[in-house]
């Protein structure tokens, strides 16, 4: 196995583009540091972000796909050299990373699934936040347990609370709590309250906010939460 070849790969791979969520679908090239470094950046949004975030496709699909490229190399060597141990647990770290992420995504959508459906059903078709299979996932879990409330305890009570308001059930995202940004440019301006109280943010700035305001920011990819 050529190491040096696979590292060469791994760190500037000219063929990788991640596409923008724009109408003209501009697709950026960059290198596969680069598109680990946007993994790392969506695993941490995601980790402390209060409500879920856009899914990130292409970022995931492609990092599968390099990881496909270092387990066929990592197969035709010696698995006692040095190397071929380095780049084993780099494979399983960037595999706990991509696990890690979608492990976040699916706790948040098992504690507030009527909520993200709810939400996810008003949004247009560009700006759905969950994966196929997460929405599939979110409606099957939901009807589970909508079911196994109704027969470990509604069906025992009068009939006239089985048509009970689901909403009154519905579990939300605190949005008012606290979390921290990092800056990724200059905001100038930015609205922190009702009141409309503004502040400048410095690029590579910290600074502690509610959910509620900053999530804008959060989704332009402005800033990033830590």
């Amino acid at each position: 196995m050529d190491y040096e070849d696979d590292d060469q790969h791994l760190a500037a791979e000219d063929s990788l583009h991640i596409s923008q969520d724009d109408d003209d679908e501009e697709e950026i090239p960059m290198t596969s540091q680069q598109l680990l470094e946007h993994l790392q950046k969506a695993w941490m949004n995601e980790k402390f972000a209060v409500q879920l975030l856009p899914y990130k496709e292409d970022i995931v699909d492609m990092v599968m796909s390099q990881l496909v490229h270092m387990e066929e190399n990592l197969a035709t060597t010696n698995k006692n050299d040095m190397l071929y141990i380095a780049h084993r647990m780099e494979v399983e770290r960037i595999r706990y990373i991509v696990a890690s992420y979608h492990r976040c995504r699916l706790q948040k959508i098992e504690e507030y699934a009527f909520h993200i459906l709810e939400e996810e059903s008003k949004r247009p078709v560009g700006s759905k936040r969950l994966s196929p299979g997460e929405l599939q996932f979110a409606t099957d879990f939901h009807s589970g347990m909508e079911n196994h409330f109704f027969q470990l305890a509604v069906r025992h009570m009068p009939r006239i609370h089985h048509d009970g308001d689901e909403q009154v059930r519905k579990v939300v995202p605190n949005i008012d709590s606290y979390v921290f940004i990092r800056a990724k440019e200059n905001v100038a301006e930015f609205s922190i309250s009702a009141n409309h109280d503004t502040i400048n943010i410095a690029a590579g700035s910290i600074h502690m906010f509610k959910y509620r305001d900053v999530e804008p920011l959060v989704l332009e990819e402005i800033v990033d939460l830590i």
